[in-house]
């Protein structure tokens, strides 16, 4: 029996508003330890504003696993290389197709489980109604285009 898995990751990456605001809070953080001593009554909001923040950047480092297992495809989010969640499933029975490029359609809702990277290769896949971007690997490509899921542009 020849089983068919295929796995692959990809990691998020900040885009430039996210990157400022990381770099903003980390610097607000660091001037107010500073100023803690000096003003020792601002030590509760400015741990409390730390830990927050901490909490807050710490959840911004994840990535997305694709696992496809002879027709079941899922797609996981690992955070910061520790917890795991189960984001989405389908089988292959169920995709109606798998295009380049970010597509539209009307009533559908759109998932997006890419990088975030601007010159990743995007592709979207139809199940039901709804349109998922991901950004595959060429062995998921070639499995798609064997059962004639891939759409030619």
């Amino acid at each position: 029996m020849k089983d068919v898995v295929l796995e692959w990751y990809i990691p998020y990456v900040m885009p430039k508003g996210k990157r400022l605001l990381k770099a903003v809070m980390l610097a607000s953080m660091v001037v107010l330890v500073v100023d803690t001593i000096i003003y020792p009554l601002l030590f509760l909001p400015v741990l409390a504003f730390v830990v927050i923040g901490i909490l807050l950047l710490r959840s911004w480092r994840y990535e997305f696993e694709f696992v496809y297992v002879n027709g079941d495809f899922e797609v996981s989010k690992i955070i910061r290389k520790e917890k795991r969640r189960d984001l989405y499933r389908c089988e292959r029975k169920n995709i109606e197709y798998v295009a380049k490029g970010r597509k539209q359609a009307s009533g559908c809702r759109v998932r997006d489980f890419t990088s975030g990277w601007e010159q990743a290769e995007v592709y979207t896949m139809k199940v039901g109604n709804e349109l998922i971007y991901l950004e595959p690997n060429k062995e998921f490509l070639e499995e798609m285009q064997l059962h004639r899921l891939l759409e030619k542009n």
